[in-house]
Protein backbone atom coordinates (compact mmCIF):
# COMPACT_ATOMS: atom_id res chain seq x y z
CA UNK A 1 0.00 0.00 0.00
CA UNK A 2 1.07 3.66 -0.94
CA UNK A 3 2.10 5.86 1.70
CA UNK A 4 0.05 8.89 1.61
CA UNK A 5 1.54 11.03 4.59
CA UNK A 6 4.62 12.25 5.91
CA UNK A 7 4.83 9.97 8.86
CA UNK A 8 7.74 7.83 9.17
CA UNK A 9 8.42 5.05 7.05
CA UNK A 10 11.64 2.11 7.29
CA UNK A 11 13.39 0.82 9.80
CA UNK A 12 13.84 1.16 13.34
CA UNK A 13 17.13 0.74 15.26
CA UNK A 14 17.47 0.28 19.33
CA UNK A 15 19.89 0.66 22.16
CA UNK A 16 21.30 -1.67 24.53
CA UNK A 17 18.85 -1.98 26.43
CA UNK A 18 16.26 -1.37 23.80
CA UNK A 19 14.47 1.54 25.69
CA UNK A 20 15.41 4.00 22.60
CA UNK A 21 13.72 3.87 19.43
CA UNK A 22 15.04 5.89 16.59
CA UNK A 23 13.02 6.56 13.73
CA UNK A 24 14.18 6.86 10.12
CA UNK A 25 12.13 8.63 7.46
CA UNK A 26 12.40 7.99 3.80
CA UNK A 27 11.65 11.49 1.89
CA UNK A 28 11.17 10.89 -1.93
CA UNK A 29 13.03 12.74 -4.42
CA UNK A 30 10.55 15.56 -4.81
CA UNK A 31 11.51 19.24 -5.09
CA UNK A 32 14.98 18.79 -3.94
CA UNK A 33 18.37 17.53 -5.88
CA UNK A 34 19.23 13.80 -5.42
CA UNK A 35 22.13 12.60 -4.26
CA UNK A 36 25.03 10.75 -5.19
CA UNK A 37 24.05 7.76 -3.22
CA UNK A 38 20.97 7.74 -5.24
CA UNK A 39 22.21 7.99 -8.40
CA UNK A 40 24.62 4.79 -8.21
CA UNK A 41 21.25 2.84 -6.95
CA UNK A 42 19.61 3.81 -10.28
CA UNK A 43 22.57 3.25 -11.89
CA UNK A 44 24.46 0.13 -10.67
CA UNK A 45 26.78 -0.66 -13.65
CA UNK A 46 28.50 2.75 -13.66
CA UNK A 47 31.47 3.54 -11.32
CA UNK A 48 31.23 6.03 -9.02
CA UNK A 49 33.63 8.64 -10.19
CA UNK A 50 31.58 9.08 -13.55
CA UNK A 51 28.00 9.49 -11.97
CA UNK A 52 30.12 12.24 -9.46
CA UNK A 53 30.94 14.64 -12.64
CA UNK A 54 27.64 14.29 -13.90
CA UNK A 55 25.62 15.07 -10.74
CA UNK A 56 25.98 18.46 -10.61
CA UNK A 57 24.61 19.27 -14.33
CA UNK A 58 22.09 16.66 -13.39
CA UNK A 59 19.99 18.19 -10.87
CA UNK A 60 20.93 21.37 -12.32
CA UNK A 61 18.86 20.19 -15.36
CA UNK A 62 16.05 18.92 -13.05
CA UNK A 63 15.83 22.57 -12.03
CA UNK A 64 15.82 24.46 -15.09
CA UNK A 65 13.67 21.96 -17.24
CA UNK A 66 10.98 22.05 -14.06
CA UNK A 67 11.55 18.16 -13.86
CA UNK A 68 10.68 18.43 -10.21
CA UNK A 69 8.30 15.49 -8.75
CA UNK A 70 10.38 12.31 -7.81
CA UNK A 71 8.26 10.25 -10.39
CA UNK A 72 9.29 12.70 -13.68
CA UNK A 73 13.09 12.08 -12.78
CA UNK A 74 12.27 8.35 -11.91
CA UNK A 75 11.40 8.36 -15.31
CA UNK A 76 14.31 10.69 -17.14
CA UNK A 77 16.46 9.05 -15.37
CA UNK A 78 15.17 5.68 -16.76
CA UNK A 79 15.17 7.00 -20.58
CA UNK A 80 18.75 9.15 -20.41
CA UNK A 81 20.36 5.61 -18.53
CA UNK A 82 19.61 3.53 -21.34
CA UNK A 83 20.39 5.83 -23.86
CA UNK A 84 23.71 6.84 -22.66
CA UNK A 85 24.29 3.01 -21.09
CA UNK A 86 24.09 4.79 -17.50
CA UNK A 87 26.31 7.82 -18.74
CA UNK A 88 29.02 6.03 -19.92
CA UNK A 89 28.51 7.55 -23.22
CA UNK A 90 27.60 10.79 -25.05
CA UNK A 91 28.42 9.98 -28.27
CA UNK A 92 26.91 7.66 -30.56
CA UNK A 93 29.41 4.97 -31.39
CA UNK A 94 29.33 4.30 -35.65
CA UNK A 95 29.70 0.63 -36.89
CA UNK A 96 33.07 0.35 -37.96
CA UNK A 97 33.67 1.59 -41.54
CA UNK A 98 30.84 4.11 -41.17
CA UNK A 99 32.03 7.96 -41.06
CA UNK A 100 29.91 10.39 -39.20
CA UNK A 101 29.31 12.74 -43.03
CA UNK A 102 27.75 9.30 -43.82
CA UNK A 103 25.07 9.33 -41.37
CA UNK A 104 21.90 11.70 -39.87
CA UNK A 105 22.94 14.32 -42.80
CA UNK A 106 26.65 14.47 -41.05
CA UNK A 107 25.04 14.93 -37.21
CA UNK A 108 25.36 11.46 -35.07
CA UNK A 109 23.80 11.10 -31.83
CA UNK A 110 25.29 13.15 -28.82
CA UNK A 111 24.24 14.05 -25.48
CA UNK A 112 22.55 12.07 -22.83
CA UNK A 113 19.95 11.21 -25.17
CA UNK A 114 21.60 11.05 -28.32
CA UNK A 115 20.41 13.69 -30.10
CA UNK A 116 21.06 13.53 -33.85
CA UNK A 117 20.13 15.61 -37.28
CA UNK A 118 21.80 19.15 -38.18
CA UNK A 119 18.28 20.31 -37.63
CA UNK A 120 17.98 19.21 -34.01
CA UNK A 121 21.47 20.11 -33.13
CA UNK A 122 20.23 23.88 -34.69
CA UNK A 123 17.04 24.10 -32.97
CA UNK A 124 18.55 23.02 -29.58
CA UNK A 125 21.39 25.32 -29.99
CA UNK A 126 18.67 28.60 -30.68
CA UNK A 127 17.10 27.35 -27.48
CA UNK A 128 20.47 28.03 -25.44
CA UNK A 129 22.15 30.57 -27.66
CA UNK A 130 24.72 28.42 -28.28
CA UNK A 131 26.55 27.37 -31.85
CA UNK A 132 26.77 23.15 -32.44
CA UNK A 133 27.09 23.43 -35.88
CA UNK A 134 30.48 22.17 -38.23
CA UNK A 135 33.18 21.84 -35.92
CA UNK A 136 31.37 22.69 -32.54
CA UNK A 137 28.96 19.88 -32.61
CA UNK A 138 31.32 17.90 -30.17
CA UNK A 139 30.57 20.29 -27.38
CA UNK A 140 27.81 18.38 -27.30
CA UNK A 141 29.68 15.49 -25.91
CA UNK A 142 30.38 18.08 -22.99
CA UNK A 143 29.24 16.99 -19.56
CA UNK A 144 26.80 20.27 -19.35
CA UNK A 145 25.68 20.53 -22.62
CA UNK A 146 25.08 16.94 -22.64
CA UNK A 147 23.03 16.62 -19.91
CA UNK A 148 21.27 20.04 -20.75
CA UNK A 149 20.39 19.05 -23.85
CA UNK A 150 18.37 15.91 -22.36
CA UNK A 151 16.34 17.82 -20.49
CA UNK A 152 15.44 20.45 -23.70
CA UNK A 153 14.69 17.20 -25.40
CA UNK A 154 12.53 15.73 -22.40
CA UNK A 155 10.30 18.96 -22.74
CA UNK A 156 10.75 18.92 -26.41
CA UNK A 157 10.25 15.37 -27.50
CA UNK A 158 9.30 14.42 -30.92
CA UNK A 159 10.45 14.74 -34.90
CA UNK A 160 8.54 18.05 -34.73
CA UNK A 161 9.81 19.09 -31.21
CA UNK A 162 6.26 18.91 -29.72
CA UNK A 163 6.10 16.97 -27.33
CA UNK A 164 6.36 18.21 -23.29
CA UNK A 165 7.39 14.31 -21.61
CA UNK A 166 6.93 16.13 -17.97
CA UNK A 167 3.40 15.18 -18.02
CA UNK A 168 3.50 11.78 -19.31
CA UNK A 169 6.12 11.17 -15.96
CA UNK A 170 3.80 12.14 -14.08
CA UNK A 171 1.36 10.12 -15.52
CA UNK A 172 3.80 6.70 -15.07
CA UNK A 173 3.38 6.32 -18.82
CA UNK A 174 6.62 4.42 -19.83
CA UNK A 175 5.15 3.52 -23.34
CA UNK A 176 4.34 7.15 -24.11
CA UNK A 177 7.51 8.20 -23.48
CA UNK A 178 9.65 5.67 -24.64
CA UNK A 179 8.08 5.80 -27.90
CA UNK A 180 8.02 9.12 -28.02
CA UNK A 181 12.30 9.39 -27.59
CA UNK A 182 13.14 6.13 -29.79
CA UNK A 183 10.17 6.18 -32.04
CA UNK A 184 9.61 2.90 -31.20
CA UNK A 185 10.92 0.37 -28.83
CA UNK A 186 14.06 -0.67 -29.17
CA UNK A 187 16.01 -1.15 -25.31
CA UNK A 188 12.29 -1.08 -23.82
CA UNK A 189 12.55 -4.91 -21.61
CA UNK A 190 14.88 -7.33 -21.14
CA UNK A 191 18.50 -6.07 -20.64
CA UNK A 192 20.21 -4.26 -17.42
CA UNK A 193 20.05 -0.97 -18.77
CA UNK A 194 16.79 -1.36 -19.94
CA UNK A 195 14.27 1.41 -19.98
CA UNK A 196 11.54 -0.60 -17.85
CA UNK A 197 14.68 -2.19 -15.53
CA UNK A 198 16.13 0.99 -15.29
CA UNK A 199 12.84 2.81 -14.10
CA UNK A 200 12.12 0.08 -11.33
CA UNK A 201 15.81 1.06 -10.33
CA UNK A 202 15.32 4.79 -10.28
CA UNK A 203 11.91 4.11 -8.49
CA UNK A 204 13.20 2.29 -5.42
CA UNK A 205 16.77 4.49 -5.62
CA UNK A 206 13.95 8.23 -5.85
CA UNK A 207 11.84 6.57 -3.18
CA UNK A 208 9.20 7.18 -5.54
CA UNK A 209 6.77 4.83 -3.38
CA UNK A 210 6.93 6.99 -0.24
CA UNK A 211 5.65 10.14 -2.26
CA UNK A 212 3.03 11.80 -0.45
CA UNK A 213 1.58 12.93 -3.88
CA UNK A 214 1.32 9.32 -5.40
CA UNK A 215 -2.19 8.33 -4.51
CA UNK A 216 -3.66 11.68 -5.49
CA UNK A 217 -1.44 10.99 -9.04
CA UNK A 218 -2.55 7.76 -9.36
CA UNK A 219 -6.24 8.75 -8.27
CA UNK A 220 -6.53 11.49 -11.23
CA UNK A 221 -5.33 9.06 -14.18
CA UNK A 222 -6.72 6.16 -12.72
CA UNK A 223 -5.39 4.25 -16.16
CA UNK A 224 -1.67 4.53 -14.89
CA UNK A 225 0.11 1.40 -13.99
CA UNK A 226 0.92 1.46 -10.29
CA UNK A 227 4.85 -0.06 -10.78
CA UNK A 228 3.88 -3.17 -12.16
CA UNK A 229 6.75 -3.70 -14.59
CA UNK A 230 6.00 -6.70 -15.89
CA UNK A 231 3.61 -5.39 -17.62
CA UNK A 232 2.40 -1.52 -18.25
CA UNK A 233 -0.24 -2.37 -21.51
CA UNK A 234 -0.40 -0.25 -24.42
CA UNK A 235 -4.30 0.08 -23.89
CA UNK A 236 -3.53 2.50 -20.74
CA UNK A 237 -0.70 4.22 -22.12
CA UNK A 238 -1.75 8.00 -24.36
CA UNK A 239 0.19 5.98 -26.78
CA UNK A 240 -3.28 4.28 -27.65
CA UNK A 241 -4.26 7.20 -29.34
CA UNK A 242 -1.37 7.84 -31.74
CA UNK A 243 -1.03 5.70 -34.85
CA UNK A 244 2.36 5.26 -35.11
CA UNK A 245 3.32 4.48 -31.33
CA UNK A 246 0.29 1.76 -31.40
CA UNK A 247 1.53 1.00 -34.95
CA UNK A 248 5.49 0.19 -33.35
CA UNK A 249 3.97 -1.78 -30.34
CA UNK A 250 2.45 -4.09 -32.90
CA UNK A 251 5.60 -4.29 -35.27
CA UNK A 252 7.94 -4.59 -31.92
CA UNK A 253 6.30 -7.30 -30.18
CA UNK A 254 5.61 -8.91 -33.86
CA UNK A 255 7.45 -12.57 -34.05
CA UNK A 256 7.48 -12.50 -37.33
CA UNK A 257 9.44 -8.80 -37.13
CA UNK A 258 12.99 -8.58 -36.49
CA UNK A 259 12.76 -5.51 -34.26
CA UNK A 260 14.65 -5.70 -30.99
CA UNK A 261 13.84 -4.44 -27.48
CA UNK A 262 11.07 -6.21 -26.18
CA UNK A 263 9.89 -9.78 -25.85
CA UNK A 264 7.84 -11.14 -29.16
CA UNK A 265 3.96 -11.24 -28.00
CA UNK A 266 1.36 -12.67 -30.83
CA UNK A 267 -0.87 -11.10 -28.83
CA UNK A 268 0.47 -7.97 -27.84
CA UNK A 269 1.61 -7.25 -31.10
CA UNK A 270 -1.93 -7.92 -32.44
CA UNK A 271 -3.62 -5.25 -29.94
CA UNK A 272 -1.16 -2.97 -31.41
CA UNK A 273 -1.59 -3.60 -35.22
CA UNK A 274 -5.41 -3.59 -34.44
CA UNK A 275 -5.69 -0.01 -32.70
CA UNK A 276 -3.34 1.05 -35.86
CA UNK A 277 -6.10 0.24 -37.87
CA UNK A 278 -8.75 1.67 -35.41
CA UNK A 279 -7.28 5.17 -35.38
CA UNK A 280 -6.94 5.49 -39.33
CA UNK A 281 -10.71 4.75 -39.58
CA UNK A 282 -11.30 7.30 -36.80
CA UNK A 283 -8.79 9.41 -38.32
CA UNK A 284 -6.83 8.85 -41.14
CA UNK A 285 -3.53 9.61 -40.88
CA UNK A 286 -2.29 13.21 -42.23
CA UNK A 287 1.23 11.94 -42.57
CA UNK A 288 2.65 11.08 -45.90
CA UNK A 289 6.08 9.87 -44.39
CA UNK A 290 6.33 6.34 -43.96
CA UNK A 291 7.65 4.70 -40.69
CA UNK A 292 10.31 2.03 -39.34
CA UNK A 293 11.13 1.32 -42.74
CA UNK A 294 7.92 0.99 -44.40
CA UNK A 295 6.03 2.93 -46.74
CA UNK A 296 2.56 4.58 -45.21
CA UNK A 297 0.35 2.86 -47.60
CA UNK A 298 2.17 -0.59 -46.70
CA UNK A 299 1.99 0.23 -43.09
CA UNK A 300 -1.98 -0.71 -43.36
CA UNK A 301 -1.42 -3.56 -45.65
CA UNK A 302 1.14 -4.94 -43.00
CA UNK A 303 -1.05 -4.58 -40.47
CA UNK A 304 -4.06 -5.88 -41.99
CA UNK A 305 -2.33 -8.65 -42.72
CA UNK A 306 -0.63 -9.23 -39.47
CA UNK A 307 -3.78 -9.10 -37.56
CA UNK A 308 -5.31 -11.82 -39.98
CA UNK A 309 -2.23 -14.02 -39.44
CA UNK A 310 -1.95 -13.76 -35.55
CA UNK A 311 -3.91 -15.87 -33.39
Amino acid sequence: MMNSTNKPLGTTTADKDHTKVEEVVIVCACNRDITLDELREAYPERKKEILEKFLPDLNATFSNYEITSCLKKAHFLAQVGHESSEFLFTAEILKKGVDEKDVYDGYKGRGLVQLTWKKNYTAYGAAVKTDFLDANKVKLEEVKWATDSAGWYWRHAGSAHDIDLNPFGDQNDIVYISAAINGGFNGYEGKSTSRLKLLKNAVAALHVKACPQLDALFTAFPEAEKFDYGSYPLEKSNAYYVHDMSFAWGYWHDPKSTMEGVKKDSTQAKIGYSRYLELLEIHPSKSKLGRFGITRINMKKHAEKRVSELR
